[in-house]
């Protein structure tokens, strides 16, 4: 069996996001690791995004895992990524099949490979990546981003369950014109420190004006939504706004 270094979890919490017993099964399953870990739980009334980094600076070990409270994961998942790890050279690993770098780019930034939390294990001793307390949207995958592109990032499927509940942070939504300035400020900051994302910047913001006209054409704000959709469309005609125009003005 191989001599598998030690693992910091960082669980950030807060009681008014998730019940207690989530919480407990998501311990429970750190637990069940045939790895030695240490577990540091980090209140999260400041947002998952500072309890992330005090979890970092708390961390004993190099190898630093995140797991969410209304997570679980599978009970291989840290021996499967620690061996992944060191057959690709890599200081990132996180959920998902093998892909190029410039894919994963890709599907982070662009498209729907985003739910990568709970999977992230990270070799602080080649990332040193933290996560951007000024956003309230995409700081994860603004850290995963970050890590993969400076340290390598190999991958494994079927490393967790994700579990929504209706309390969750990612239930509660955001206003469109709050979603559009958080999202803006997440792609500038991409764009700042992920040099091999900007060529999708242009799909990223047709995506962005794309939803945002949806979201207001589901309100009833016909104008709004109009304008937003045209904005889309000097872009480009991405099949992503065409597919969203025919679902919001050709229902059939």
């Amino acid at each position: 069996m191989p001599d598998y270094p030690p693992v910091s979890v960082v669980i950030p919490y807060s009681e008014q996001y998730t019940p207690a017993w989530m919480l407990e099964e998501a311990t429970a399953s750190v637990a069940a690791q045939a790895v030695e870990t240490e577990l540091l739980v980090v209140e999260g009334d400041d947002g998952p995004a500072a309890a992330r980094n005090e979890g970092l600076d708390r961390a004993s070990h190099r190898h630093v895992a995140f797991l969410d409270a209304d997570d679980t994961w599978h009970d291989d998942k840290l021996t499967r990524q620690l061996d992944a790890m060191r057959v690709a050279d890599a200081g990132l690993c996180v959920e998902g099949a093998p892909r190029t770098m410039d894919d994963f780019v890709y599907d982070v930034f662009v498209g729907e490979h985003t739910d990568l939390m709970s999977s992230v294990l990270v070799d602080t001793a080649r990332v040193g990546a933290t996560f951007d307390i000024d956003l309230e949207r995409g700081e994860d995958l603004l850290y995963v981003l970050t890590a993969a592109t400076q340290a390598g990032v190999c991958l494994r499927q079927g490393l967790f369950t994700h579990r929504e509940h209706a309390d969750s942070v990612t239930a509660r939504g955001m206003a469109a014109e709050e979603y559009l300035a958080q999202s803006k400020r997440f792609a500038y900051r991409v764009s700042e420190r992920v040099p091999e994302a900007q060529p999708y910047l242009s799909i990223y913001y047709t995506q962005l004006y794309t939803d945002i006209g949806r979201a207001y054409a589901a309100d009833g704000d016909a104008r709004r939504a109009r304008a937003y959709f045209l904005r889309a469309l000097r872009i480009g005609l991405h099949p992503y706004t065409l597919a969203a125009l025919a679902r919001t003005y050709l229902p059939f």
